[in-house]
């Protein structure tokens, strides 16, 4: 590699639902460690939870101003160039699409606006949409977008589907930390990144599959075709993070007996 691209993709920190210590990590590994030149948002930067279907008349009627301010907080603080969305924000594109005309109408769309606003001045150069075509987007051979398969095949799934020959896919959505490598003709690898949220929002606390969240984000370097990512994340409930700030290319030269 000679100037390779460092990169950090993170997401899943869902507004007031996000995790000081989990945001603590990665502002310190990329402003005092790393230092990328590029950065990514996974997606579901806000919560956005009374917009879901089967929301409860307590949500349904909860305001997003503490919402919205915490998922554009992390955004300013953060400064991704790049903003995948995901399947929390695409509630309030439903919303603002679907729901007609009126006051409620003005408001969703207002607060669309205001949040788009506020986005391009937190440095952000690209939004994506929540689209499984429209909204992957590459970086030399390593795709990524926000995420849209559940259950324990997801990371394969969507690596299958996603990621080049030789290349990586890396999503967010599933809140897990996990790297698999892909049956794939020359290869291949997809991630999951993880999460920046607490494992215990209210909604999904009950759910036996946020035991397997993990805390955390991906970071790596990319030159043309080749790559390395790795995982940033803390270790179990010690408080204590691991990270990867930089890496050696060994000569590795043929060893004869």
């Amino acid at each position: 590699m000679s100037k390779p691209i460092r990169i950090v993709i993170a997401g899943d920190s869902h507004g007031d639902q996000y995790d000081p210590e989990a945001v603590a990590a990665l502002l310190e590994y990329c402003d005092d460690y790393f230092k990328p030149d590029l950065k990514v948002h996974l997606g579901d930067a806000f919560d956005l939870r009374g917009l879901r279907a089967g929301a409860k008349d307590v949500e349904a009627r909860e305001s997003l101003k503490e919402d919205v301010r915490c998922g554009l907080a992390l955004l300013k603080a953060y400064r991704p160039q790049v903003y995948l969305l995901g399947n929390h924000e695409r509630r309030l594109w439903d919303a603002t699409d679907n729901i007609g005309s009126g006051d409620l109408a003005d408001y969703y769309q207002g607060v669309k606006d205001g949040i788009m606003r506020e986005v391009r001045k937190a440095g952000v150069k690209k939004v994506l949409p929540y689209h499984a075509d429209q909204g992957v987007y590459e970086v030399g051979k390593v795709a990524m977008a926000h995420g849209y398969a559940h259950g324990k095949d997801a990371v394969m799934k969507q690596g299958s589907h996603f990621a080049q020959r030789g290349g990586a896919f890396v999503c967010g959505h599933i809140h897990r930390l996990e790297m698999v490598a892909l049956e794939k003709w020359q290869g291949g690898a997809a991630f999951s990144a993880g999460c920046l949220c607490r494992k215990d929002m209210a909604y999904s606390s009950h759910r036996l599959g946020s035991s397997r969240w993990g805390s955390g984000f991906i970071a790596g370097l990319i030159d043309g075709d080749n790559f390395k990512l790795w995982m940033v994340h803390k270790l179990g409930k010690s408080g204590k993070w691991v990270a990867q700030t930089d890496f050696k290319l060994l000569k590795a030269s043929q060893w004869e007996a």
